[in-house]
This record gives structure tokens, C-alpha cells and sequence, in this order.
């Protein structure tokens, strides 16, 4: 009788034991990957949500919810939404996207290959294409976060496509555009409501690298309604390079559906770039470190020669001289002596003008 008290209070002990585990919050993300087809529905929810909350940063002990969720509201048919979701790595190890799964054409986004160290943020755009159904819609993104730790989050956007306005295109889309060019596109705004005095009065300026023109191009006259307006939007020529991601707000004087928005992206890019812009190595001596070094162009373009090199600095170029949008320069550090060295290469290109580049290199040799 004694023995089966003891059997009885150990097993006791070692089920209270397993509960204060189960219950005690992991110092990082569990390890335990969800199921590739977890739905929002899940009883548990995925940790990788807590990521997309704004608030996340500075309190991190919230619970994650069982979805991440975002509505644009009332648009124009056809306008092409965007959001930017701000993600946190509150964790002390690295993640990165992975994979992002959706589940309407109507959705996409914009690839984030970043990997966010502890405490990082990066940003992460969605997009929902109204010109693909009339009425409401909401649907799912499912992204997933690893590759040590394995979540996977689920984010829900919503819109109702209006059917009386409608945007074409749904957005401004320059592409990618050399420094220096000047462009211009336009988007029209069309009403085929009922009511007789629809106006677009204004266009809410902002600080843009771009300037927007309003103009009524069409009317339906006093005895029925409808409106046209066309939007111009171009592109300065001192744009500095870089992307382009903005909004452009008109104002209505529909008080149910008083703004209306216009996505405006791109990317301009400079004569010649250089990623990474810069050379660091460091290498015993009798050693050699190299680093590859992405050339890009907003045309094709062939690399003609490089000037600078020295001092245990060499320059490798690409080994078909073909005329490509990107290239590729590996350079090489192999030192003779120990010591400090800071050169700056000059990349050379067949494009006239402004068709060459610096890239500073700072290298050291040791003992």
C-alpha cells in the first residue's frame, strides 16, 4: 500500500512539473514549425502576427492574435492599394522571410530578401487590386518567418470596389528610370453616379519627387450625371535615385467618400551604382579576401576598365564582355607586408557622360 501512496505521489509531482513548464513563456520563438496549411482559424496563434504589431517594440509581453488584419476601406474600382506593414524582429535570434503564400490573385507584395537582426525593422508592402472584383473582398497573405524558428503569420486585407468610380490604371508606375529623366503619366477618374454636381475639387499637396495636374476633362451635363477628370503625373528630372513609393490624395465633395487614392512607384537609378558601395577586408598576409561588387546601370552597358588598383589590390572583371544591366567586379586583397591601405578604384563603363564610378576601398593586412 505504502509503495503504490509513493508511485502515486511521484507521478503527481512530475505532472504538476510538466504543467509549470508548459506554462513558463519561451526566451525565443519555439522551435515547433506550424503546419504549412494553418489557417487564421487556428486555436493557437501563430507568434510570427506579434511581428506586424505597431506597438510590438515596446511591448512585447501582448499576446499575438489570431490574425493581422488591414481594410482600405471604399475605393474606386480599379484602384490599386497599398499598404506598408512595419515588421520587428523582437526575437534575439535572426529571421527572414521565407515564403508568402496568398490567396487571391487580386494580392501581391513587394519581396523583402532583408534578414532583421534582433530589434530590427524593415518594412513590408501588400498590394490589392480592386480592378479584379466589384463589391467587398477580403483575403489572406500567409508569410512565413525562419529558417531557424518557424512561424508562419496571417495577414487579412479587405476593400469594397466601388462600381460609380472608377481609377485606370489603378496606379502610377514609372518603372525604372535613369537619373536625370523626366516623365510623366496620367490616370483617369471617372464618375458614372446619379448625382449631378460630383466634383474632384482638390489635389492634397505633399513633398513629392513628382508633380500632379488636375484637370475636368469630361461632364454629363445637368439632366444626367457623370464626371471625368484626368491626373498628369511627372516625374522630376532631379529625382534623387532611389524608389519611389508615395500616395497621391484627391478630394472629393462626396461626403460618404470624400478621398481618393493613387499609388505612385518606381525606382530611379543613377548612371552606375556600386552594391556594396564600399570595400572593407582584412587578411593575414601570405592570405587573400575577396569581395564582389555589384555594377548596375539603368541601360546595358559594358565595363571597359578599372583604375586605382595597388598595393596588394587587384580587380578582377567580368569574364564576357557582354553588354548587361548588371555586372559583376570582384576585388581581390592579398597583402605583402602588414599595414593599412585605403584606395579608391574607378570603374570605367562605355557609357558616355557620367558612365564611370569610385569605390573606396580600405583594406588592412595582419600579422
Amino acid at each position: 500500500m505504502k509503495r503504490v501512496l509513493r508511485s502515486i505521489a511521484i507521478s503527481a509531482i512530475g505532472l504538476s512539473l510538466t504543467t509549470v513548464t508548459l506554462a513558463a513563456p519561451p526566451a525565443s520563438p519555439a522551435p515547433v514549425a506550424p503546419p504549412a496549411t494553418a489557417q487564421p482559424s487556428a486555436p493557437t496563434a501563430p507568434w510570427a502576427n506579434k511581428f506586424f504589431l505597431p506597438d510590438i517594440a515596446t511591448n512585447r509581453e501582448q499576446t499575438a492574435p489570431a490574425i493581422i488584419t488591414h481594410s482600405f476601406g471604399e475605393v474606386p474600382h480599379g484602384t490599386l492599394c497599398i499598404h506598408k506593414f512595419t515588421i520587428t524582429n523582437i526575437y534575439d535570434v535572426p529571421m527572414q522571410i521565407t515564403d508568402v503564400r496568398k490567396s487571391c490573385s487580386c494580392l501581391d507584395y513587394v519581396p523583402m530578401a532583408k534578414v532583421l537582426e534582433p530589434n530590427e525593422t524593415a518594412e513590408f508592402t501588400v498590394t490589392m487590386n480592386t480592378a479584379k472584383f466589384v463589391g467587398q473582398n477580403a483575403q489572406t497573405f500567409f508569410v512565413t518567418f525562419g529558417p531557424k524558428f518557424v512561424s508562419t503569420a496571417a495577414i487579412r486585407v479587405s476593400a469594397t470596389s466601388r462600381t460609380d468610380v472608377s481609377v485606370n490604371p489603378g496606379a502610377v508606375s514609372f518603372g525604372t528610370v535613369p537619373q536625370g529623366t523626366r516623365l510623366n503619366q496620367s490616370v483617369q477618374v471617372k464618375y458614372s453616379g446619379r448625382t449631378r454636381d460630383w466634383k474632384v475639387t482638390e489635389v492634397v499637396q505633399g513633398n513629392w519627387p513628382f508633380e500632379v495636374k488636375l484637370s475636368e476633362v469630361a461632364r454629363g451635363g445637368p439632366l444626367r450625371g457623370g464626371a471625368e477628370y484626368q491626373v498628369d503625373v511627372t516625374l522630376s528630372g532631379n529625382t534623387v535615385p532611389g524608389p519611389i513609393s508615395e500616395q497621391i490624395t484627391l478630394k472629393t465633395n462626396d461626403p460618404t467618400n470624400p478621398l481618393i487614392q493613387i499609388g505612385v512607384g518606381g525606382t530611379v537609378v543613377a548612371p552606375l551604382e556600386l552594391a556594396p558601395g564600399k570595400v572593407r577586408l582584412e587578411v593575414k598576409v601570405g592570405e587573400s579576401a575577396t569581395q564582389k561588387i555589384l555594377v548596375r546601370a539603368a541601360k546595358p552597358f559594358k565595363i571597359v576598365g578599372v583604375d586605382g588598383a595597388g598595393d596588394g589590390v587587384t580587380v578582377e572583371l567580368p569574364a564576357a564582355p557582354a553588354a548587361l544591366p548588371v555586372q559583376v567586379i570582384v576585388v581581390k586583397f592579398a597583402p605583402k607586408e602588414a599595414g593599412a591601405i585605403a584606395r579608391q578604384l574607378r570603374i570605367r563603363t562605355d557609357q558616355p557622360g557620367e558612365g564611370a564610378a569610385l569605390l573606396p576601398v580600405e583594406a588592412e593586412g595582419t600579422k
